[in-house]
């Protein structure tokens, strides 16, 4: 696997891309579409490491966001 550096711009370049692929032109589109792209990735999670391991990702991820305003 790449290093998570790597990763991140991955995730970075694929957010971009599917952003512009939706054609989102607002803030509230990007936040739909950021919406819909968290929930599709929580439930692969959940599909292949199941309900509890995706709960505790998101749970992460919040607390991550909360603690580390203005980008990561």
């Amino acid at each position: 696997m790449l290093t998570p550096t790597e990763c991140g711009h991955v995730a970075e370049l694929v957010i971009v891309t599917y952003c512009r692929t939706c054609q989102c032109s607002t803030p509230e589109e990007v936040r739909n579409a950021g919406e819909m792209l968290i929930s599709k990735m929580v439930r692969g999670i959940e599909k292949h490491a199941g309900n509890d391991e995706a709960v505790a990702v998101l749970n992460r991820t919040v607390l991550h966001v909360a603690t580390t305003k203005g980008g990561a």
